[in-house]
């Protein structure tokens, strides 16, 4: 069945399949039933909720707002959804939402930590709902990232033909050879520039040409009139004299002035958000998370660029730090690497994630990695299996695959189907040369033994 919802709604009424238990006009009959509810997809939610929420008891106490409505006697987090205890007669029931940042708090488990959103995670996750949200794979399409990049270099915007070449030009593997197997490059470029500027994250400008003192500026359409004034000397000149002393050139700017700074960070990490995604071979909920989480912990404050929950198969925590150009550093190690202990304390499973847009990873890099590699604990899958935990690590190349390239991502798990972390052991052997891993130690103390490939 289908509901519908408010985008800042914190629940949505879910209609129930009625039960053939007796007469309601019986009143004689009373009784509580539980109904399983499980959601396959959200569209259109406020990305400051989820309706995915992690199976653990303390996670239920995010239900509360729903037990209070009349005829819930009881809410609880399920492996596969909800699980609500209703009165039988009920022919309705609110299925409540989470705010992400109580569902990342509350896998600490310690009423000590504090959990919030930095200032640059809210911008992030604001400029995501102008592509279609935080999963929408806008930003694996490397065309796409080149043209917002170049745009936030040219504060007077940049000409179409540009763009146009831009994307043309630094598209890679794109467009989907499976699923856009028909369309031409010159075509697909024409799509990518044409859903940024639907998306209103450019600005068009026109140049105007002062015919008093020469002066030339763009200004926006929203600016332009019949007559006009300059800035410079204050008179007032015709714009269809202006354009019949110069030649009327359309440019385009990135909207409000964004700064390259923040462009440049919002790059990779739209990219992993969408590509922890698509490693996803369900139809799920939106996963839970947050760009720019701010944990507050023994008396330590750790930014994590990107945080996730993947609520299917093996139920992770993704902890990731996300670089454009700038290197993964012992302090981007060490932090994470004390949060994942933190949760491994409280059960929780948690996957460290680093990744850059870079083409490779430097040497000093790439040394860094492997030592949390070597460093790495076991970790028991759902099935029974231990496997080492360790990161998942991407380069530029690896967020840029379409999905029905063969070197997706989503492929490398293919040998065993190990889930997240499979693919996370095959991303240490094609970015660090990991060659082989063996366990030792005793079942209280199991350790990682790696060969690496220059070793």
């Amino acid at each position: 069945m289908r509901a519908d919802f408010r985008p800042g709604a914190q629940w949505v009424d879910v209609a129930l399949p009625e039960l053939p238990i007796g007469d309601k006009s019986d009143a004689y009959f009373r009784g509580v039933v539980a109904a399983e509810i499980k959601l396959h997809s959200v569209v259109g939610q406020d990305p400051r909720f989820t309706a995915s929420i992690p199976p653990y008891r303390r996670h239920s106490t995010l239900l509360r707002h729903a037990t209070v409505a009349q005829g819930i006697e009881h809410a609880r987090v399920t492996h596969s959804g909800l699980a609500l205890g209703i009165d039988a007669d009920l022919d309705h029931v609110p299925v409540p939402f989470g705010y992400n940042q109580d569902v990342m708090r509350l896998l600490f488990d310690d009423d000590a930590v504090t959990a919030s959103q930095s200032d640059i995670g809210k911008f992030q996750s604001r400029a995501a709902e102008k592509f279609g949200g935080p999963f929408s794979g806008v930003f694996n399409q490397p065309g796409t990232r080149a043209a917002v990049e170049l745009a936030a270099e040219k504060v007077a915007g940049v000409r179409l033909p540009h763009l146009l070449r831009v994307v043309d030009d630094n598209r890679g593997e794109w467009p989907d050879p499976l699923f856009e197997s028909k369309m031409t490059p010159k075509d697909y470029a024409r799509r990518r520039v044409n859903y940024l500027f639907h998306s209103g994250l450019f600005v068009p400008t026109l140049k105007v040409h002062c015919s008093h003192c020469r002066v030339e500026r763009h200004v926006s359409a929203d600016d332009l009139a019949t007559t006009m004034t300059c800035e410079f000397c204050g008179q007032t000149f015709n714009l269809a004299l202006s354009h019949s002393l110069t030649q009327p050139e359309w440019r385009y700017r990135l909207a409000a002035h964004l700064r390259a700074d923040q462009v440049q960070a919002l790059l990779p990490a739209l990219a992993v958000t969408s590509l922890l995604r698509q490693l996803r071979h369900a139809e799920e909920p939106p996963l839970p998370h947050i760009l720019g989480l701010e944990v507050s912990i023994d008396g330590r404050k750790i930014e994590v660029d990107v945080a996730a929950y993947l609520p299917d198969r093996d139920w992770t925590a993704v902890l990731g730090e996300v670089k454009t150009a700038n290197r993964i550093d012992a302090n981007d190690i060490a932090n994470l690497e004390f949060l994942q202990q933190k949760l491994s304390e409280k059960d929780v499973r948690c996957l460290l994630l680093f990744a850059t847009l870079k083409e490779e990873l430097s040497p000093e890099e790439i040394s860094g990695l492997r030592g949390l590699v070597e460093r790495s604990k076991d970790v028991q899958l759902s099935d029974g299996r231990l496997l080492p935990n360790m990161p998942l690590i991407l380069t530029g190349p690896d967020l840029s695959h379409p999905p029905g390239s063969e070197n997706h991502p989503w492929r490398w798990d293919s040998k065993d189907y190990s889930g997240v972390f499979g693919t996370a052991i095959t991303s240490c052997e094609r970015n660090l040369g990991l060659q082989n891993y063996t366990f030792s130690g005793t079942d209280d103390d199991i350790s990682i033994r790696c060969e690496w490939a220059d070793s």
